[in-house]
């Protein structure tokens, strides 16, 4: 049986950290910001008022994914998830997405793959609507291995004041899910300890494995663009449902979800198997499916729906503690 612990990644000491980590960034505030340290993306507001611009920056990585890409020949997907998944973080705020920077780091530069990763961060600039500003390629052997690389960036987006979506859930609403393409960038090193010690060749099912995640930001623009009443969203990346729609809850509140309401792609179901691993263990790992929510009044859920046709209610508030329960 695996778990995401025994494969090197313990989601409760990052769940402890976190709270520290806002603490110190706590000392550092100064005018504009707004909010703190455990939303998807930090916000800063460059005036007053409703009508003022604000700011929005995510950054993140495409983790342990690169191991796969790489080893598979898919540089190019790996690039296109790098800005992906940042955008998908800052439509989080209602944000559209402005620039982006990406960070590369290698042991030995190698221009050719370099370009390939770098021409998938510019095609999904553009499917975001984004400019790429530059970054940095850093060439450090002594800190990564022949063969390997990092690859990371930061996306800033901005939205007016007045659009600015924070979690203000209530009880009656609901959670309507988004379906993801797949595994998207989250979860590779437990997928990679399910295969080494299966012994499954990660090559024979890279489609599957190595699906480029899908982009957000676009459907949050439609529903902004329209005036759906957001009261919360999450993008649905390390730590599942639980861990990330948590985020999008009040304290007082609970996002009770049905997992019978959405479809659950076979690369899920899957891993499971090949890995023996317990479902519990499936929902705080993977998204399982659900790729990004949208909390709303009752009454938008089917607009929701309709301006994203893929889009299906997967559950509801209730009164309770900021948690995630599943039916």
């Amino acid at each position: 049986m695996a778990d995401y612990k025994q494969a090197g990644v313990d989601l409760d000491t990052h769940a402890g950290l976190v709270g520290h980590i806002g603490r110190l960034a706590a000392t550092t505030s100064r005018l504009g910001v707004i909010g703190g340290v455990g939303l998807f993306a930090g916000a800063f507001a460059l005036g007053e008022g409703p009508s003022a611009s604000v700011l929005v920056a995510s950054t993140d990585s495409v983790g342990t994914k690169v191991l796969l890409g790489a080893e598979c020949g898919r540089l190019e997907a790996l690039g296109r998830d790098v800005v992906v998944h940042s955008a998908n973080d800052v439509a989080t705020t209602g944000a559209a997405p402005l620039f982006f920077l990406d960070y590369l780091a290698v042991h030995t530069l190698e221009p050719a793959a370099a370009l390939e990763i770098v021409s998938g961060v510019a095609a999904a600039c553009r499917e975001a609507g984004c400019a790429l500003l530059g970054g940095e390629t850093a060439q450090m052997p002594d800190l990564y291995r022949a063969g390997t690389f990092d690859l990371a960036g930061t996306m800033v987006g901005m939205v007016e004041r007045a659009r600015l979506v924070r979690p203000s859930p209530r009880a009656g609403d609901a959670v309507v899910g988004i379906p993801s393409s797949g595994l998207h960038t989250n979860g590779f090193s437990l997928v990679r300890r399910i295969l080494a010690e299966t012994g499954t060749d990660p090559r024979a099912h890279a489609d599957a494995l190595l699906r480029p995640s899908r982009l957000y930001s676009t459907d949050v623009a439609r529903l902004m663009r329209e005036g759906v009443a957001v009261r919360g969203m999450a993008h649905i990346t390390g730590g599942g449902l639980p861990g990330n729609l948590d985020r999008a809850l009040a304290a007082d509140v609970d996002a009770v979800l049905e997992p019978g309401a959405w479809t659950r792609p076979a690369v899920f179901d899957w891993l499971q198997g090949l890995g023996g691993v317990p479902e519990a263990e499936m929902r705080r790992v993977f998204n399982l499916g659900v790729g990004f929510c949208v909390i709303v009044p009752a009454a938008e859920a089917d607009a929701v729906c309709a301006l994203v046709p893929e889009a299906r209610r997967i559950g509801g508030i209730v009164p309770g503690a900021g948690q995630v329960r599943f039916s």
